[in-house]
């Protein structure tokens, strides 16, 4: 009777030991890490532009809006609008945002773009004022390097050389990290 038990016991734990190990990994996936990842490393995954187009895109003309980015529910697309719409048309085609999703490096500012969101007077440059109005903070910290000619105002010609500046300024200290 003794021996029964034991070797009920041991089936039973060694069907329990294969049920578990044959479940694979937690949290899902193939088995063995080498299902859809063609066991690359498992690091964090970009995501895909085109699902994120499908996803937003409610009225189908492949292209994604204000209104549309706006229902992005971790709120990314919508904060980054701006940015992403590089060619400023005020929407994201596919390769927008397959530039933005496979660049590791932060896009380009374009001065243009800052002087069309900051201008509220549309004069076509920038005062102290409007610049405080908008907290822009990189330009009022810099302001009085920014304007060159020293008139009092930001222009596109200061803001582009600014930007530029800024831009290799990072470039630099990221090489030397």
């Amino acid at each position: 009777m003794k021996q029964n038990i034991k070797t009920a016991i041991t089936i039973f734990s060694m069907v329990l030991c294969f049920s578990v190990f044959a479940q694979g990994p937690p949290g899902g996936g193939q088995g063995g890490g080498r299902g859809q990842g063609g066991g690359r490393g498992q690091g964090k995954q970009k995501p895909d532009a085109s699902k994120i187009m499908e996803l937003l895109d409610k009225n189908g003309d492949d292209v994604i809006d204000k209104e549309e980015a706006s229902n992005d529910k971790k709120g990314k697309i919508s904060e980054q609008f701006d940015t992403i719409d590089f060619n400023e048309d005020g929407v994201i085609d596919l390769e927008e945002l397959e530039a933005v999703i496979n660049s590791d490096k932060p896009r380009k500012i374009s001065a243009k773009r800052v002087l069309k969101e900051v201008d509220d007077n549309d004069d076509g440059t920038l005062n102290k004022l409007e610049v405080a109005a908008q907290q822009r903070q990189e330009l009022s910290e810099h302001f009085s390097e920014i304007d060159t000619n020293r008139d009092g105002e930001l222009d596109l010609e200061e803001l582009k050389v600014f930007y530029e500046n800024t831009q290799d300024n990072s470039k630099k200290r990221k090489r030397r990290d």
